[in-house]
């Protein structure tokens, strides 16, 4: 079978010709990592135009080799059995090796090979870059790296034909033991490929780190909370006392462990590091924190100041505590615009205006910033339309990839691209038909694909990838954003034709900060929680007034949340905020006085604040209701209520 370069960059080509001749390569000519693989290349003597010999070991040595990888294949194996269901009925063929080169397994079809590619890509064959030159195996065995090698950027010329894609397996004790790797027809390489591949091979790490260790606890965490229970959560063991068992890359590198410690998960040479050391409170205060439950997502803070939310799994049954009375199931949205509307006045408006364009096709965007509640009012504006009993679709266009995104939300038909499912997919839009589509964080959109959705919204019809046939769509259409779009528009960043169609009518949701309806909201939260009746003290009020809740409802959402499990039925007192959220009212108080002595006084100010002294403050202060909040001590919020008491607003 004879293969074609025609989709080789003439610059790769001519970059190639001139280091063969010259040994050197125009800086920027071709990646770094290609450059100094061609120099190894070159130093070691191998030959660019004459095919080498195939190294492939014996039948005996590949069972060697086999046996001594048991675990690592019998982990492998079901995530490269996905990662070819994926890409089954394209050229490619899935490929693990050991941490030398060899080939242990594959999958996948052979027909796009020809016969000594075929024996150069099966078990027992070494791609070391010492046998094979520049190759994706190899050179990620020397760079310990993803990469991905195309074309003629592979220093052989025999291996031309082939797109490579690999990325290096690391060992429960950080050692490289594995790649994996996509290889592929050139002329038929996919953008995708390679993270696809890191996917599949971060997931190999999963399972060999928690199949290698056992411990009393294991912590799942992440900077954000959304991500704890994704491939790129930190996992971490513990002692029931406290020492770090293990940690995972990803961890480590969370942790700031890499740096410290080379040793990290060696049995032999581990270092001592305990719980202390690594968290600003002892393992036994988070296991009573955690109320005897392993899914609640808690806030904490590394001695180095760094915010982790963290969830724990609790391995002994001594950590288990059984509930004296049934489990309620709990509402995950309030999903109720009267219930959202809890006397603020910016949000009764954007209330008022959304029931009135409600089911009349027209776009609503709402903005805010992170954590006001956005996703909220999207469901809870789904949930009021005629389109209630349709479905709900929800798009973060922050969290996708941009690589996937287009494939994520058009859909795409058999064989679109690398890693595209047998049957295809159906895309987000087309879910949404006869419901809503809502597009969380749409400003975060590429450029590229802000064209397409405006077709699909102007025509009501989308186009999956890889197919020539239009599918009729009919949804409402919400979106979100935290930035202010118009600017993007202004800058470039954003079309502004499709600024003009998303943009119906805009809300602005207000920070927690200022708005007047704390106390109201706060009982919404606690409906949604199941827990109206609990009682709240004076004292945590007025913690919860004075505090700048950077995090808004959100994080409002979250300490009442934790505060309902510790203080498990009793009125929620001080001694049921996390450390972290007081440690938090610290670094915002700017007088540096500590934080009780803050709070006594702004009980005493709820309660004992005169009507004379706000009036006397407002006159001095010329109806300025900051300067005046400042000047009595309180917040503005609280400012609001009171005025509203006395009848001044």
């Amino acid at each position: 079978m004879k293969h074609s370069l025609t989709n080789t960059p003439p610059s790769i080509l001519q970059a190639r010709s001139e280091f063969l001749t010259s040994g050197n390569v125009q800086q920027g000519a071709i990646a770094e990592v290609i450059e100094r693989s061609w120099r190894r290349c070159l130093a070691n003597g191998i030959n660019a135009n004459s095919p080498s010999n195939i190294e492939v070991v014996t039948a005996q040595e590949l069972a060697l080799k086999r046996e001594r990888n048991h675990q690592l294949l019998s982990l492998a194996r079901p995530e490269m059995e996905t990662l070819n269901e994926q890409i089954a009925h394209t050229r490619n063929i899935v490929i693990l090796t050991d941490g030398e080169g060899v080939i242990l397994h594959s999958l996948g079809g052979h027909d796009f090979l020809n016969e000594d590619q075929r024996i150069a890509l099966s078990a027992g064959a070494s791609w070391h870059e010492d046998h094979r030159g520049t190759n994706a195996i190899g050179t990620v065995l020397v760079e310990q790296s993803a990469m991905t090698v195309q074309g003629a950027e592979h220093f052989m010329a025999q291996h031309h034909s082939l797109s490579c894609s690999a990325v290096p397996v690391f060992g429960a004790e950080n050692q490289l033991v594995a790649t994996l790797d996509v290889s592929n027809d050139f002329n038929m390489s996919q953008q995708h490929t390679l993270a696809l591949v890191k996917m599949s091979a971060q997931m190999i790490e999963n399972r060999l780190f928690l199949a290698s260790y056992q411990s009393d606890v294991v912590l799942h965490f992440h900077a954000r909370p959304e991500f704890i229970g994704t491939l790129w959560e930190g996992v971490a063991m513990f002692t029931d006392d406290g020492q770090l068992v293990a940690t995972n890359r990803s961890g480590q590198f969370q942790l700031s462990l890499n740096s410290q410690y080379t040793n990290l998960n060696d049995r032999h040479a581990k270092p001592q590091i305990d719980f202390n050391q690594l968290f600003n409170l002892p393992l036994a205060s988070l296991l009573k924190q955690s109320a005897g439950t392993d899914k609640l997502i808690i806030p904490l803070r590394l001695n180095n100041g760094a915010r982790l939310y963290v969830q724990l799994e609790l391995l002994q049954k001594k950590y288990q505590i059984t509930p004296l009375t049934p489990q309620v199931i709990k509402r995950t949205s309030a999903a109720n615009l009267d219930l959202l509307n809890s006397g603020d006045a910016k949000i009764e408006r954007a209330v008022t205006q959304i029931k009135q364009v409600l089911s009349r096709d027209i776009p609503i965007i709402i903005q805010g910033e992170t954590g006001v509640g956005k996703e909220l009012f999207a469901r809870a504006i789904h949930d009021a339309s005629a389109q209630c009993k349709g479905p709900w679709v929800a798009v973060n266009c922050a969290a996708l990839p941009e690589g996937l995104i287009e494939a994520e939300l058009f859909g795409y038909e058999e064989g679109a691209f690398t890693g595209a499912r047998r049957k295809g997919s159906t895309g987000k839009i087309m879910q949404a038909d006869g419901g809503t589509l809502f597009l969380d964080e749409i400003g975060d959109m590429p450029l590229s694909l802000q064209a397409r959705l405006l077709r699909v919204l102007q025509e009501r019809s989308v186009t999956p990838l890889g197919s020539a046939r239009s599918i009729p769509v009919n949804f409402a259409l919400v979106s979100a954003t935290n930035q202010k779009l118009k600017e993007k528009v202004d800058s470039g960043e954003f079309r502004s034709d499709l600024y003009y169609r998303i943009n119906g009518l805009s809300v602005t949701l207000p920070s927690l900060r200022d708005r007047s309806d704390l106390l109201a909201l706060i009982k919404v939260i606690l409906h949604i929680e199941h827990a109206g009746e609990i009682e709240i003290t004076a004292e945590v009020m007025a913690i919860f007034e004075t505090h700048v809740w950077p995090g808004n409802i959100r994080q409002l959402h979250n300490v009442l949340r934790t505060a309902l499990a510790l203080a498990d039925g009793a009125p929620i007192d001080a001694q049921h905020l996390t450390q972290d959220f007081m440690d938090e009212m610290n670094s915002f108080d700017q007088s540096g006085t500590d934080v009780i002595s803050t709070v006594q006084s702004k009980v005493i100010a709820l309660e004992d604040l005169a009507e004379s002294a706000i009036r006397k403050a407002m006159l001095s202060q010329s109806g300025n209701i900051s300067a005046v909040a400042r000047q009595l001590g309180i917040s503005r919020n609280t400012l609001y209520r009171k005025l509203k008491l006395i009848g001044l607003i």
